[in-house]
């Protein structure tokens, strides 16, 4: 074979490779390409939103509410009394958040919602602008679920005193209970059992409710604390 041919050979042999090289080359950005775009198609988005299955208050909690919602209550202060009329005990759902998780080999967020039902009562006073108000709400969690009773006496849209008390729970973290407990206490001479209370440094400085009847007395100054008229409940 002469040098001529071994020469052509040797610069085809190169010329193929190189070819072969580029192709690698294509191939590899073809490949990159398509892996970002995988990639994007995943997380490009924002966050991917799961919703579970709706969650109803739990039954024991509902009972923390004593009211059906259209009594009126009486409360008195020497002889002075203040009526308080329901408004009308409501149940309706709330879409929430409850949970992200940012796991997966891309670290793709995923929020999860739930339909978790809240239920509200107020009772208002016709000649003062006090009210009483009762709320339940349901919570969930990665840990559990929870219900957490919200009791409020108010003076108006400034002044208002709230206790909030656990009533159903599948899981111990702390959920921002404020309140004292006492077996028994007498209130204007009255007394009453399983007694749930909040004191504060504004008014209505003081509230007292039991789940038996609810807002049993509430205190707008040192000296006038107003109590439940248990005969007059209806």
């Amino acid at each position: 074979m002469g040098f001529g041919t071994k020469n052509y050979l040797l610069r085809t042999k190169i010329k193929s490779y190189c070819t072969r090289l580029k192709q690698l080359h294509l191939m590899k950005r073809i490949y990159l390409a398509v892996a970002l775009a995988f990639m994007i198609s995943l997380i490009g988005c924002g966050p991917k939103s799961i919703t579970t299955d709706t969650e109803n208050l739990d039954s024991i909690s509902l009972a923390w509410i004593p009211f059906a919602g259209s009594e009126d209550v009486v409360f008195a202060f020497d002889t002075s009394r203040m009526v308080f009329y329901g408004a009308g005990r409501s149940s309706y759902y709330e879409n929430v958040r409850y949970m992200t998780d940012q796991g997966g080999f891309i670290g793709a967020q995923e929020d999860y919602y739930a339909e978790l039902e809240r239920q509200n009562l107020f009772f208002n006073s016709a000649s003062t602008p006090y009210f009483i108000r009762y709320y339940l709400e349901r919570n969930k969690g990665e840990l559990g679920d929870w219900d957490i009773l919200k009791v409020s006496v108010g003076d108006g849209d400034y002044y208002q005193n709230e206790m909030k008390i656990v009533t159903y729970e599948t899981e111990s973290s702390d959920k921002g209970e404020n309140f004292t407990y006492k077996p028994e206490l007498v209130l204007n001479g009255i007394q009453f059992d399983s007694v749930y209370f909040k004191k504060q440094e504004r008014r209505p400085f003081e509230i007292y409710y039991t789940q038996k009847l609810g807002v049993v007395a509430f205190k707008v100054s040192s000296t006038e604390l107003w109590t439940i008229m248990l005969d007059t409940i209806k």
